[in-house]
């Protein structure tokens, strides 16, 4: 199972693995508030910046969809993806962390989503 959760969040017993994907440290928090840390399923910086740096109207949103899906393509991100989808089906939860407000748009529901349908998202174009 995958779920998501921002990192500022409290742990929880059903949590399982809790993995924190950003490129960079959450602000005041200690490492035993994660067991892992992947930043090969984090936005490169100037995507991230250019986001971050917009309106985030839906419009904003798809540009930046258009920038994250092939960062996510490269071979480090695609291995990782594919570790966590298998890892995931061998009954593990998996809990992907991130700095965004719950409901907002986070890359983190994107590499959920990629994990879960890894063969028809990652697969060749």
């Amino acid at each position: 199972m995958i779920k998501t959760k921002r990192i500022y969040e409290p742990k929880d017993d059903s949590d399982g693995t809790r993995i924190l994907i950003t490129r960079k440290w959450p602000p005041g928090q200690k490492k035993d508030r994660f067991d892992e840390w992947i930043k090969d399923l984090a936005p490169k910086e100037d995507t991230l910046n250019k986001w971050q740096d917009s309106k985030r109207t839906e419009e904003d949103w798809k540009r930046y969809t258009v920038m994250f899906y092939p960062q996510m393509k490269e071979s480090e991100s695609v291995d990782r993806i594919e570790e966590l989808r298998q890892r995931s089906n061998n009954g593990e939860t998996i809990t992907l962390l991130c700095y965004c407000e719950k409901g907002e748009h986070c890359h983190r529901y994107i590499i959920k989503s990629m994990i879960d349908n890894s063969r028809s998202v990652i697969g060749s174009d």
